[in-house]
C-alpha cells in the first residue's frame, strides 16, 4: 500500500482495528464497529460474525510456514497477534511466554499491528471504501448504529454464540440456583412455583454456559406462562455420558395444559439452544401436564500428564485445559513420569523431547515400553522440526512448538474414541 503512516484515515483505521481486535468476542462491541461497514458481510449475515472470522482469518494468513526459522520477525509477528487477540492473553502474559518486557511487547505489538492494517488494507482495498471509515465519527456523535448493525435475528445470534463461546465445565446446580432468582418476578406474578430436587454428586456438563441457561430459562418461563398456577419441579440425573435434565410442569386439576403461543416459542428455543451445546430437547408424554427433558454431554475429567522443563509452558498449557473436560497433570522432571503415571493412570501423555540431563527420544521409546504406560497414547510437543522421528519413534501425533490451545485440544481429542469426542 502507499504510504500512509501519517494519514489521518489510517490512524482512524488502526484505532479502530484495535478497538475490533480487543472487543474481538463482543457480541455487543464488534457488530457496531466503523470495520464492519467495510467488509462484504452477506445479507443474512451478523456483520459482527463476519468482521469476526475476517480478522481471524488475516491473522492466520499472517502465520509464517514451517520453512520459516522459529525465531524470525515473522512468526514473532503472528504469535503477538493470535495470543494477544485470538487468545485474548493479557500484555503480561505475552510478554512472559514470549521472554520480553513489557515495554518490549507494547512496541512490538504497535508494529504487528501495522503488519495486519497493511494485510487487511491492500487485501479488501480499503483506500477506496475510506470514505465510510471517515463517517463513522459524526454517526456515532448522533447515536446512530450502523446500517448492518441493527437487532440481529435469533439464527444470528446461535451463529455468534456457536462461533464466540467455547464450551466449558458447567454445574447445573448453580444453573438452576440463578436461574429460580431470575424467574422469581414471574412465578410471583403467576402464581406459581418453581422448586429442583438434584443429586449431591451430579457430574458437571459440557456446554456454552449462556446456552445452557437460556435454553432452561426458555422453557420454564415458556411453561410459567401457559399453565395457570403452573408447578415447576426441575430434577437431574447422570445417565452414562450424558447429563438428563428434566423440568416437570403441572397445573391445578381444572386448568387446560395446553402450551400458548409464546411456551411454543420457548420451546422452539430450547431446542436449538440445546442443539448448540450437542444436546437434544425432547417433550415427554404428561397427562397432567408437560415433561420436557434436556440431555446434555457430561464433563469427563481426563487426565494428561504434561512433561516439560519449561515451567512458563507447563503454565500455558494448565491454562489451555483449564475449563475444558481434561485434568492437567504437569511435572518438569523426567524422573518422575513414571511414579506420576502409576499415581495418577494418565489417558494422555504430552511430551518434550528436549529436556536436560536426558535424551526425550531415549525417554519416548521406555515410556512406549514400559507396562505402565506403553498402553498410553504419547504426544510429542516440541520446537524441533522432528515429526517423522517422533512417529517412527512411537508417538501417537506431533505438535511443534509453540503449541496454541485449539491445535492441543483436537490433538488431545484424536487419542478418545468418537463418543468421548462429542463431550468436550
Amino acid at each position: 500500500m502507499a504510504d500512509t503512516r501519517s494519514d489521518p484515515t489510517r490512524d482512524a483505521f488502526i484505532h479502530e482495528l484495535r478497538r475490533a481486535l480487543n472487543h474481538l468476542y463482543d457480541p455487543t462491541v464488534l457488530p457496531r464497529s466503523p470495520l464492519a461497514r467495510l467488509c462484504d458481510a452477506d445479507p443474512g449475515e451478523n456483520p459482527g460474525s463476519t468482521l469476526q472470522r475476517l480478522l481471524i482469518d488475516a491473522i492466520e494468513a499472517l502465520k509464517p510456514g514451517n520453512q520459516v526459522p522459529p525465531d524470525s520477525k515473522a512468526w514473532r509477528v503472528y504469535h503477538i497477534l493470535y495470543y494477544r487477540y485470538v487468545e485474548q492473553f493479557t500484555q503480561r502474559e505475552v510478554a512472559t511466554d514470549l521472554a520480553l518486557s513489557i515495554r518490549q511487547l507494547r512496541r512490538q505489538e504497535k508494529a504487528a499491528l501495522d503488519v495486519l492494517a497493511d494485510y487487511l488494507w491492500n487485501r479488501y482495498d480499503l483506500e477506496h471504501k475510506a470514505h465510510l471509515l471517515r463517517a463513522a465519527p459524526d454517526q456515532a456523535e448522533q447515536g446512530e448504529a450502523p446500517p448492518e448493525a441493527g437487532p440481529a435475528s435469533y439464527s444470528q445470534e446461535l451463529e455468534w454464540l456457536k462461533r464466540s463461546i467455547p464450551s466449558q465445565r458447567v454445574q447445573v446446580r448453580e444453573v438452576v440456583q440463578a436461574i429460580l432468582k431470575t424467574v422469581a418476578p414471574l412465578v410471583q406474578e403467576s402464581e406459581g412455583s418453581v422448586t429442583y430436587e438434584l443429586p449431591d454428586h451430579l457430574p458437571p456438563l459440557t456446554a456454552q454456559p449462556t446456552a445452557v441457561r437460556q435454553a432452561l430459562l426458555s422453557v420454564i418461563t415458556g411453561l410459567l406462562r401457559s399453565i395457570p398456577r403452573a408447578r415447576v419441579n426441575i430434577t437431574a440425573e447422570h445417565h452414562l455420558h450424558e447429563i438428563y435434565i428434566y423440568i416437570r410442569a403441572q397445573g391445578s386439576p381444572d386448568t387446560l395444559t395446553t402450551l400458548t403461543e409464546n411456551g411454543r416459542e420457548g420451546l422452539n428455543m430450547a431446542q436449538q439452544l440445546a442443539h448448540l451445546c450437542e444436546g437434544v430437547l425432547e417433550v415427554l408424554p404428561d397427562s397432567r401436564g408437560f415433561t420436557v427433558k434436556l440431555a446434555f454431554p457430561a464433563a469427563e475429567q481426563i487426565p494428561v500428564l504434561v512433561i516439560d522443563d519449561n515451567v512458563d509452558t507447563l503454565r500455558l498449557i494448565q491454562r489451555y485445559l483449564a475449563g475444558t473436560r481434561y485434568r492437567f497433570i504437569g511435572t518438569p522432571d523426567p524422573a518422575q513420569v513414571l511414579e506420576l503415571a502409576q499415581q495418577t493412570s494418565p489417558r494422555i501423555i504430552v511430551l518434550d523431547v528436549m529436556l536436560p540431563g536426558i535424551d526425550g527420544w531415549e525417554l519416548l521409546g521406555r515410556l512406549r515400553e514400559h507396562p505402565k504406560t506403553r498402553g498410553i497414547p504419547i504426544i510429542v510437543c516440541t520446537i524441533l522440526p522432528q515429526e517423522a522421528l517422533a512417529l517412527t519413534l512411537g508417538a501417537a501425533e506431533f505438535i511443534r512448538k509453540p503449541v496454541h490451545q485449539q491445535a492441543l485440544l483436537s490433538a488431545l481429542d484424536r487419542q478418545l474414541g468418537p463418543r468421548l469426542k462429542e463431550s468436550r
